[in-house]
């Protein structure tokens, strides 16, 4: 009964903290004031996503080889396999080695903050009767 109770609290701790860790990547990059600083979030978001899909491959051979021994798995060694592939992801996206998420993110927004910037400034032309190279030049 108590194996029950403490694989319960495991499973809503994991979960806890794939969500706390997915809300601060995302207030990272939203918060990020200089280009090394998004590219960074955006690197270690990449990093976030590779890991969570080796944990669900790793996830997927378990139950594929599992022969029914539900005691098999030790807390302790998950928590060291969570924080090996933590660094094989981190390691492969700061290697270059990675899925090329992180510099397609990272474009994505300075093209979406350029184009912001562009709006703001046709917007602020529009409000004081400036026109577009007079704002400019």
């Amino acid at each position: 009964m108590s194996m029950s109770i403490e694989n319960t609290y495991l499973t809503n701790y994991s979960v806890d903290a794939n969500t706390s860790a997915a809300d601060k990547l995302s207030n990272q990059i939203q918060s990020a004031d200089t280009d090394e600083e998004t590219l960074e979030a955006c690197k270690q978001f990449e990093a976030y996503m590779i890991e969570q899909m080796y944990k669900n491959m790793q996830e997927a051979a378990k139950i594929l080889t599992d022969d029914g021994d539900e005691d098999s798995s030790n807390e302790y060694v998950d928590m060291f396999q969570d924080n090996y592939l933590q660094s094989i992801a981190e390691s492969m996206v700061n290697s270059g080695q990675g899925l090329g998420i992180a510099e397609q993110l990272y474009e994505s927004i300075q093209k979406n903050s350029g184009a912001a910037t562009a709006a703001d400034t046709s917007a602020m032309a529009a409000e004081t009767g400036v026109t577009s190279t007079e704002a400019e030049g």
